[in-house]
């Protein structure tokens, strides 16, 4: 690479002009939607699609009235709402709209009878609904005498809330790069080695997001994976480039010559990057492998940017160290003679690391240990409208649950009848009205029930067109609320028990069929979907982050030492989140100002994605120095105090750049942002700080020579290859 270099830098150049042009369109294949293929509930929702919107996607807006002395029986408050909803409803051609006024039903109106609220579905998909909402809001008004009308509803939802998501990460991608730069200019105390890291980030994130974009021809790509792609792209493409860049300084200091230097760079430090590139794509696998679309695209941007990173490290970096030769420590922010010893600090740490290994270890163990076992207590069932900020469409939706004690999103029992006109049979309308009042009857999960309550034939066809029933009278919805959130424990007992009773449904409708969905059953489906399979993908995991370690490290002790610590530190952050969001233990210091019920169900898997991969990044910076160090005929104690006098100021420097880059998210207003940020910045504390400078290399100390030894069958049948310094070093010789 570095006798290549003039080769390399044009050939790299034009690969970013491409990229950059790929990774701006990257928003034409992103989508907020969130959904299960093949589900029932998906299916539900391609019924009420096909059947309920001439096939077009739909979309809710949800308007809540009030009138402090009128009742929803007064003809003067029904004629006051239904003209809003008409205007409403004429913003949007071909919108449906479900109300009282429409069906009858009583479950849509608050207990003293004074509120009400409507459904309006939009045939739009979500993007064009949200920018509708303003005009639905103008349109709907607030009748003369009534309290201020509040529109929710998912469209809403989005519509007020994702643009302060938005700023609140763009805030925090602002705050990383200044603070980066100045926690790099600090280590290097050169402007050009502080530089080049920052450089290779952009050209990190640049790589992964026109590789996202080229995936998004084939598969739908969560919105979000553009800021995980810039957060984790800092964090790694400023590690693999700290490392390689700390070790051409010290190997310009002991030669000079830059095109040695570049050499024994890539052989040594590239060798720690391309392992821990492969280590952190191995931990984000573990979201490609879900059967959820949503979490895989997160998965295939995360991934992504371990493959970018590695790349630049390995290709365009060593390349422009070749150029720069000794001038990579120009350009200098503070003089020389300032500049720490490499083992002032870490020195003496390394030496108290090895000298106090048992009890070290055991003290930091226990510790973390007391943490992990606060983890059984952690709840993914995040209350989702608690936790929201108090914008209009979240008042909305809290005042709907006061007042009907429960949700605005209900499930759906999508009910085919078999035939035209077979919902207006009447053998039909008794059959669905009894399947009504069974569930009307579960009164400790079901809130309310939206079915027409007319029994003769007349009477439900006129509440029935109202919404519920589709133009041919073959399809009809019946809505169905639990008590509390979507996915609280009332909604998954209501979607259990509904699930059970399908096939009693479908039954009394002779030729029928009955499809169960709903934002309850969509969720609750999302859920096991991702769980489902979780812990056989964590087993798989762990068996390759173990081969791969063996094979590095030529040991079995040293990968199985990171694979267990990695555990630890990983429980000790699902315990840390438990006490901190759930128990409310200094919260408030986070912004959190009220009781959380579960955290957002995401985050503990793609903290577990993104911590086991990441983590492995300071296991292989501290071991290979250790294995190098000694191949080189040092003992095992003197390599591991070495090594990590040496390295632990590129691991320390690493995480603070990692703990500022996804504490970011924390800053933010969206609760879930905010427990992902939290629970990462934590974990690469957590892992960095203690599991890898003090406990691993306080148990090597203890194993002694064991860690470096791997049993000759093993050894045969992993296949190890040569050592590329030891092979290096033959080259030269």
């Amino acid at each position: 690479m570095a006798r290549g270099r003039w080769i390399v830098i044009p050939l790299f150049a034009l690969l970013i002009v491409a990229a950059v042009m790929l990774a701006g369109r990257i928003g034409e294949v992103t989508t907020s939607e969130a959904t299960l293929p093949g589900s029932d509930a998906a299916r539900g929702i391609a019924l009420m699609e096909e059947h309920f919107s001439d096939g077009r996607e739909t979309t809710d807006v949800q308007p809540v009235f009030r009138h402090p002395g009128l009742t929803v029986d007064d003809p003067a408050y029904r004629a006051a709402v239904t003209r809003s909803l008409e205007r409403a409803a004429a913003v949007v051609p071909g919108t449906r709209v479900v109300s009282y006024f429409g069906t009858g039903s009583r479950d849509l109106v608050g207990q003293d009878g004074h509120m009400t609220f409507a459904t309006l579905t939009l045939p739009l998909d979500d993007l064009a609904a949200e920018e509708r909402v303003e005009d639905i809001r103008a349109a709907l008004g607030t009748p003369p005498g009534f309290a201020p009308t509040l529109v929710g509803g998912d469209a809403a939802t989005s519509h007020d809330i994702g643009p302060g998501v938005e700023e609140d990460l763009a805030r925090a991608e602002m705050i990383v790069l200044p603070v980066a730069l100045l926690i790099l200019l600090i280590f290097f105390g050169s402007a050009v080695s502080a530089l080049l890291p920052l450089l290779m980030a952009g050209v990190t994130i640049t790589l992964a997001m026109a590789g996202t974009f080229l995936f998004g021809q084939a598969m739908d790509i969560a919105d979000l994976v553009t800021n995980v792609i810039t957060l984790v792209g800092v964090a790694l493409g400023v590690d693999y480039s700290l490392l390689v860049v700390s070790r051409f300084r010290q190997e310009m200091a002991a030669d000079g010559d830059r095109i040695e230097a570049t050499a024994r760079t890539v052989a040594t430090a590239g060798r720690a990057v391309l392992l821990s590139g492969v280590t952190v794509a191995i931990g984000l696998a573990v979201l490609v492998a879900l059967p959820v679309p949503f979490m895989r695209s997160m998965g295939i941007g995360g991934m992504l940017v371990p493959v970018g990173a590695v790349f630049s490290a390995l290709t365009i970096l060593p390349a422009v160290l070749a150029v720069l030769g000794g001038r990579v420590d120009s350009l200098r922010v503070y003089p020389r003679r300032w500049r720490m010893r490499e083992a002032a600090l870490w020195g003496p740490i390394s030496r108290a690391v090895t000298g106090w290994a048992m009890p070290l270890a055991a003290l930091v163990l226990v510790a973390l240990i007391a943490l992990a076992a606060q983890s059984p207590g952690l709840d993914i069932h995040q209350d989702e409208l608690a936790d929201a900020p108090d914008v209009e469409s979240v008042q909305a939706g809290r005042l709907v649950q006061a007042e009907l004690g429960g949700s605005l999103n209900p499930d759906v029992y999508v009910i085919d009848s078999g035939a035209g006109d077979g919902v207006y049979d009447p053998a039909t309308i008794a059959a669905l009205g009894s399947v009504a009042d069974g569930l009307r009857a579960e009164s400790g999960i079901v809130s309310g029930v939206t079915w027409p309550e007319a029994t003769d034939a007349a009477g439900f066809r006129r509440a029935a067109e109202g919404g519920l029933v589709d133009p041919t009278g073959r399809f009809a919805l019946m809505q169905v609320a639990p008590h509390g959130d979507e996915q609280s424990a009332s909604a998954r007992e209501l979607t259990a028990l509904m699930e059970r009773r399908s096939g009693a449904i479908a039954q009394a409708v002779p030729g029928g069929e009955v499809v169960l969905t709903g934002e309850p059953a969509a969720v609750n489906a999302f859920v096991d979907g991702v769980y489902g399979p979780f812990p056989y993908l964590v087993v798989g995991v762990l068996l390759l982050t173990f081969i791969a370690l063996m094979r590095a490290f030529r040991s079995w002790l040293v990968p199985l030492t990171a694979v267990v610590m990695s555990g630890v530190s990983l429980l000790a952050t699902y315990g840390l989140l438990y006490l901190v969001f759930q128990k409310g233990i200094g919260a408030e210091l986070l912004g959190v100002d009220h009781e959380v019920r579960g955290i957002a169900f995401w985050v503990p898997v793609m903290i577990f994605a993104f911590l086991f991969g990441i983590s492995m990044d300071y296991q292989v910076f501290l071991v290979e120095r250790m294995r190098e160090l000694h191949d080189a005929g040092e003992t095992n104690r003197v390599a591991v105090r070495r090594g990590l006098a040496s390295t632990g100021r590129v691991v320390a420097t690493a995480a603070a750049i990692m703990m500022v880059a996804f504490g970011g998210f924390a800053a933010g207003s969206d609760m879930g942002m905010k427990e992902f940020g939290f629970g990462l910045a934590a974990a690469v504390a957590i892992d960095a700080l203690l599991i890898r400078v003090l406990v691993v290399p306080a148990i090597m100390c203890l194993a002694g020579e064991r860690n470096w030894q791997l049993p000759r069958g093993l050894a045969r049948a992993a296949r190890v290859p040569p050592r590329p310094v030891e092979s290096y070093d033959r080259g030269r010789a």
